[in-house]
């Protein structure tokens, strides 16, 4: 018996793969949102096969001084990847990497290139793993808010000072940070800053979800609006400071009255309010918490009576954390869990240079009195920052030292960040982490001080330049 097949339609023949010149053209329409694109880069095999004149394409436009030369590099860097050149393609963005130190596109394609030089890096495997920071935290800046530092989540979920914080906290934008974490994209995430991805202590999914119910039920719902509050809240909107350190900013700044009275006004109707379900607070990354009246008067109003779960997480300078200052401010007493403070060194001339107004002797005193505060049970933990540069990588070592005979209980290090202070060839010269700088051999010279390797250390984004085998102490917390 014959079967009856009048009632199968033929199956719909596949799209026509579209030309060079075309498929160029959907590729940087794809890639105009400015974030990183893993599946993009993964397809790249599949479109050099079906379109041999891709790669040409790509350099005629490219040498033609189309005005999307950086991304028609980046694909065509992808190009030489997928036909096995991954060392050119990686010599070939790197320069595209100290123009856009900040880019989640340019530098996610840098993180997935690397991740072909290095398949055996678990770092790289991001499917799975789930960052817990855009679910818990808020970064609220002046104009902007964002689920985690601002360097290495660009994308603003809503303007606090102009809409509830409610509002903010479940915004389109930030439902789609939080999808992008959960679908293993990371799009939106700076992947080659972001301490965790470096260090490779993003935990499983499986494993978060047996930690509570709230993970288990957005891993297996793939939950994205969330009806509890962030638990941890940066305050980064002002940046009044009593420094002006070359890394942060080019001159002193204080705001002006009204300023002032616009943050004042936020505070009272939208920061205070949010803070009531919160667990932590970090005052400051943007200025100095004691240099501005407006994070004066707020560490003043959390009291434990009105905020009895809410504690503290303090950066500051050090230059204005004094005996006296402490006295002023009884909220803090007991209530801090982390004081984080600034040196970016290990020596006075260093340290002048670099924290621009800072004096060395008032600064070992008030470490000093920090790592008093710790022996008295006052403070939970005190960390001393470093952040790593040309001018100061070879103190290194030498600051884990000095961490130790201040009584701090540990001491971070970290790249030096671009916040728009340095023109790319000033950031280029202070980047000593990148292969291309003069001293970058020195560099990882002295990455391999084994007092680098105490349990007090904290690496960061600095981690790859220690031995693939050595498996860092301390993890990343806020």
């Amino acid at each position: 018996m014959t079967a009856d097949v009048t009632n199968f339609a033929e199956p719909a023949p596949l799209p026509a793969m579209p030309d060079a010149p075309t498929l160029v053209a959907l590729m940087l329409n794809h890639l105009s949102d400015g974030l990183d694109h893993p599946d993009l880069w993964a397809d790249m095999p599949v479109f050099c096969d079906a379109v041999p004149d891709l790669q040409v394409t790509l350099a005629r436009m490219f040498n033609a001084g189309h005005r999307q030369r950086d991304l028609l590099l980046v694909l065509h860097a992808m190009c030489l990847a997928a036909a096995g050149d991954v060392a050119t393609a990686l010599e070939h963005c790197a320069p595209l990497g100290v123009r856009h130190s900040q880019s989640a596109l340019i530098q996610g394609a840098l993180f997935y290139l690397n991740g072909l030089a290095d398949p055996d890096n678990p770092k790289y495997r991001l499917a799975g793993k789930v960052c817990p920071t855009p679910f818990e935290q808020l970064d609220v800046l002046e104009r902007s808010t964002h689920q985690c530092c601002a360097s290495w989540l660009q994308q603003s979920a809503g303007d606090l000072s102009t809409t509830p914080w409610q509002e903010v906290w479940n915004s389109p934008s930030a439902q789609a940070v939080r999808a992008s974490v959960l679908d293993g994209s990371y799009r939106f995430c700076n992947k080659t800053a972001c301490p965790r991805i470096q260090a490779n202590t993003l935990p499983e999914a499986s494993e978060l979800a047996g930690q509570s119910p709230f993970w288990a039920e957005v891993i297996a719902a793939g939950k994205t609006a969330l009806e509890q509050g962030p638990r941890i809240i940066n305050l980064a909107y002002d940046r009044t400071c009593n420094l002006s350190c070359p890394s942060c900013r080019k001159e002193p700044f204080a705001a002006d009255d009204a300023t002032r009275e616009r943050f004042a006004v936020m505070q009272e109707t939208r920061i205070l309010p949010m803070l009531k379900s919160a667990e932590i607070v970090f005052v400051t990354g943007s200025g100095d918490p004691f240099a501005s009246k407006n994070f004066r008067k707020l560490m003043a109003a959390l009291t434990p009576e009105d905020y009895p779960d809410l504690r503290f997480q303090i950066m500051t300078n050090g230059m204005l954390f004094t005996p006296r200052q402490w006295e002023a401010f009884p909220p803090l007493h007991g209530r801090i869990a982390i004081l984080k403070i600034s040196t970016d060194a290990a020596t006075g001339p260093t340290h002048e240079k670099l924290r621009r107004g800072a004096r060395w002797p008032v600064m070992l005193e008030n470490m000093r009195f920090a790592g008093d505060l710790v022996a008295q049970g006052l403070i939970d933990h005190f960390e001393i920052v470093f952040t790593v540069q040309q001018d100061n990588y070879r103190e290194m070592g030498d600051a884990v030292d000095m961490a130790k005979q201040m009584g701090a209980t540990g001491i971070y290090f970290a790249r030096i960040t671009n916040w728009g202070t340095f023109t790319d060839a000033e950031y280029a010269e202070k980047a000593v982490f990148l292969p291309a700088h003069r001293e970058h051999a020195e560099f990882l010279a002295a990455m391999q001080d084994p007092r680098l390797r105490d349990p007090m250390v904290l690496l960061g984004d600095m981690v790859e330049f220690l031995p693939a085998d050595f498996t860092p102490q301390r993890s990343f917390v806020h």
